[in-house]
């Protein structure tokens, strides 16, 4: 009786992740701006004070935009399939927790500069979204934060959209970024970035941030920051669940082996995306080849100050 009702659950998970990963129909994507970036305008400075990592099947479709542009317009976010997966298995795993330390401390700081004529209502906007250097005291989010870049960090390309109704929509473009998985610290590149939040000269709601990880990113930097977290919350709450679900050999361990060939992930840990061509250059749905892993995150920001770069 036990293992029926494990079946059950199991298949309403996958149900789950395929809704997530496109069988439900998101806002239909922007077409791609022929406009090149601002020279004119006004710099809005912000700071992220919430970055959102989702574990619910509602956040996972709510952070989902359309990355690969296909004509479908279905939502891509494999990513919060994934999680949701892994939180469904073990619902006591804080996943959002320790990265809302990382960036109420300070250890995570994502600085934003819009370049808009008017805030309300425009056809050329850019957004940047830049890396900025650890706080040495945590932030108050209250308007006079002052920041620095980190200069060691990769640029990241311009994210040109629009402004209408003071709602943003942009992309595509590539984006660094951090973030806390299971309590380990994760840079990954996002390619094909879509952007879309709503806007004012007093910060940002309702962000949405989706792109593309590459296959490389995802099992070199994902896939190990979950084993590693997973491992980790073991050996401090003693959870059965995750090792019968994920530990097949039973040896107490769980490793990124027995992830990638879990029944339960294995749509999850296949990438989802045609991003790249066979030349490795951003030219989605080129080459037929499922290249990237989608993610979608949101995030919400506030006015800060920080030094902005000449270029």
């Amino acid at each position: 009786m036990k293992m029926k009702k494990f079946f059950v659950v199991n298949t309403a998970l996958i149900l789950l992740l395929l809704a997530a990963c496109g069988a439900v129909k998101p806002t239909p994507m922007p077409a791609q701006p022929t406009e090149l970036p601002p020279t004119t305008g006004v710099d809005y400075l912000f700071v992220t004070n919430r970055l959102l990592i989702p574990t619910t099947q509602e956040q996972a479709q709510t952070f989902a935009l359309n990355v690969d542009g296909d004509t479908q317009q279905r939502s891509d976010n494999l990513f919060g399939g994934l999680v949701t997966l892994l939180t469904s298995a073990a619902p006591d795993l804080e996943l959002q927790s320790s990265l809302d330390q990382a960036i109420n401390t300070g250890q995570v700081v994502a600085l934003h500069l819009i370049k808009a004529n008017d805030p309300l209502n425009d056809p050329s906007v850019s957004w940047a979204i830049l890396q900025g250097q650890k706080a040495q005291e945590a932030p108050s989010f209250g308007g006079s934060d002052n920041f620095t870049l980190d200069s060691a960090a990769p640029a990241n390309t311009l994210i040109v959209g629009s402004l209408t109704n003071g709602h943003f929509t942009g992309g595509p473009g590539t984006v660094r970024i951090q973030m806390f998985i299971l309590g380990q610290l994760v840079e990954v590149n996002l390619i094909g970035v879509r952007l879309e939040a709503d806007f004012s000269p007093q910060g940002c709601a309702n962000g949405k941030l989706a792109g593309g990880v590459t296959i490389d990113e995802f099992r070199s930097k994902i896939l190990p920051a979950i084993t590693d977290g997973l491992n980790q919350y073991i050996k401090t709450e003693n959870s059965p669940p995750l090792l019968q679900t994920f530990d097949s050999n039973h040896d107490g361990t769980i490793t990124i082996q027995e992830l990638e060939t879990n029944p339960l992930l294995m749509i999850a840990v296949s990438p989802d995306m045609d991003l790249l061509d066979s030349s490795g250059n951003f030219n989605p749905g080129q080459d037929g080849v499922k290249d990237s892993f989608s993610m979608g995150l949101g995030f919400t920001c506030v006015p800060a100050s920080f030094a902005t770069p000449a270029n």
